[in-house]
């Protein structure tokens, strides 16, 4: 046989190999896109349900209703006048103080019993007034604070974020308690505090502290609970495992006024009173037999007792339940823009933080979702044309030894 003969079959036999060997890897890769788009799947299921696991607070609504009545939780954030010592904000002319609070409490109360009566029925009971619905205030003040267990001081913390709370604040926040309770339904003329798990570890490096007392600003704090809120990545992006602690509303305006005597200091002409402070955050439970129906009775609440109308920036109304719904968050987050319009001003809590930021990973992860579909579509495509394609034409045929034989005897006539 000629040189060019055998280079000629040389380069046949190696194209035909090399084109079995790509034949062969093309046929897997089907397999490897399906494995990524079921472990994509995986992943992204399992991160959706630990995000939306992380935002206990956003589920008040669900835990709260009732066979007979579905909720909604919403929230209205206001601003207020920061003090440079970061002592709690005083009330500004566009945003919620005490008096607003309570007139918006008063007509919500006339909206949700009219609601009440007329869905009432000869069998159904006649609720108590205020049982059908919840509503809480707060606003936030940066002190120092020092721990004391039998008197003696254990540890300080410069900088911690005291919590005013007035209301039904623990029916619309379930906490999880690592021991003790909420504040006690009282006046505020008991000096109580609530510690997070942050703050009660700084300051005593434990969460059995019930009975020991914490001191801001010259007053001293009985510790009736500690409270966990939430360790995930994302609480520790947006700052919920500071240093926190929740205390009456009306105590802010004696913290305001650096005295541990807050009957003496309240006294004084320039004092400042619990009426003066804002309300940065208020929250409420209103029943929605009708979807979206409490959102729009508090923006008609809103208008007619504090003039609201929604080009008006300087309040941010949040609607609470179902805002994780892939739909919803794909309306308000494209095309690519600021969901939350205005509020450069507002003084944003730390759950609400965290909920912000819970939409986009959702957002993200329902978005990865999409590509695992796509993925599992492609490959499982190629798998069935792989089944019921043609075979290559690259076969390699496998010599016999009277294939050998034959191919000896003519190389040696030649």
């Amino acid at each position: 046989m000629g040189i060019r003969p055998k280079l000629k079959n040389f380069i046949k036999e190696k194209w035909g190999t090399l084109c079995r060997r790509s034949h062969y890897i093309m046929i897997g890769i089907p397999f490897l896109i399906v494995t990524a788009g079921v472990a994509l799947t995986i992943t992204s299921v399992i991160r959706i349900d630990q995000v939306l696991d992380g935002q206990m607070f956003q589920y008040a609504a669900e835990r709260y209703e009732s066979g007979k009545n579905s909720y909604r939780l919403l929230t209205v954030l206001g601003p207020g006048l920061t003090q440079e010592d970061g002592g709690a904000p005083l009330a500004s002319r566009d945003g919620l103080n005490l008096e607003s609070v309570k007139t918006i409490h008063e007509t919500l109360d006339l909206t949700e019993q009219s609601t009440a009566s007329q869905k009432k029925g000869s069998k159904q009971e006649t609720e108590t007034k205020g049982e059908t619905w919840r509503d809480c205030y707060s606003t936030m003040a940066i002190y120092p604070a020092t721990g004391y267990l039998d008197k003696t001081m254990t540890a300080s913390v410069e900088k911690v974020e005291v919590v005013g709370v007035g209301g039904d604040y623990a029916v619309v926040h379930p906490f999880l308690y690592e021991s003790g309770g909420f504040l006690p339904d009282e006046d505020g003329s008991k000096y109580c505090i609530v510690l997070n798990t942050q703050l009660a570890w700084n300051l005593f490096h434990s969460y059995s502290v019930l009975g020991s007392f914490v001191e801001i600003s010259g007053t001293q704090y009985e510790v009736v609970g500690v409270v966990n809120e939430g360790r995930d990545d994302i609480a520790e992006t947006v700052g919920v495992t500071k240093p926190r602690a929740y205390i009456k509303f009306s105590q802010l305006a004696y913290l305001a006024n650096g005295s541990s005597v807050p009957g003496n200091s309240m006294e004084l002409e320039d004092s400042v009173g619990d009426k003066d402070l804002a309300v940065t955050c208020y929250e409420v439970l209103l029943t929605d037999p009708i979807k979206n129906i409490a959102k729009n009775d508090l923006i008609k609440t809103l208008t007619d007792t504090i003039g609201y109308s929604e080009d008006n920036t300087s309040l941010q109304i949040i609607n609470n339940t179902g805002r994780f719904n892939v739909l919803s968050l794909l309306k308000k987050y494209f095309p690519l823009k600021n969901s939350y319009v205005g509020g450069e001003n507002l003084s944003v809590p730390y759950y609400e933080r965290s909920a912000r930021l819970a939409e986009q990973y959702v957002l993200f992860w329902a978005e990865m979702i999409v590509v695992s579909v796509f993925l599992l579509i492609l490959g499982g495509c190629n798998i069935y044309a792989i089944f019921h394609g043609k075979e290559t034409k690259h076969v390699k045929v496998e010599e016999t030894e009277e294939d050998n034989e034959i191919s000896y005897l003519d190389e040696r006539m030649q």
